[in-house]
């Protein structure tokens, strides 16, 4: 039992138990278009996941001050 206990302490520690996530923050009214917009999202959250062998999933979103918008993805196996 030591041992497992230690080998999960190791992977959590290690990183390799963590979740992955992405985060993208935007402003709904700002008139530039140097950042992906929002309905390109999703294939930029695959892309990002893509690379560690996951599938991109919308979790949540949330309005903050200045209506700033952050748009959270998380990466699950697939």
């Amino acid at each position: 039992m030591r041992i497992v206990g230690l080998l999960g302490l190791l992977l959590a520690l290690s990183g390799c138990a963590s979740e992955r996530s992405i985060a993208f923050i935007y402003y709904p009214n700002h008139p530039g278009d140097q950042f992906p917009k929002t309905s390109q999202f999703a294939a930029e959250a695959q892309k990002e996941c893509g690379r560690y062998g996951l599938v991109a999933v919308h979790d949540w979103e949330s309005v903050t001050d200045f209506q700033r918008v952050r748009s959270f993805w998380r990466c699950v196996p697939r």
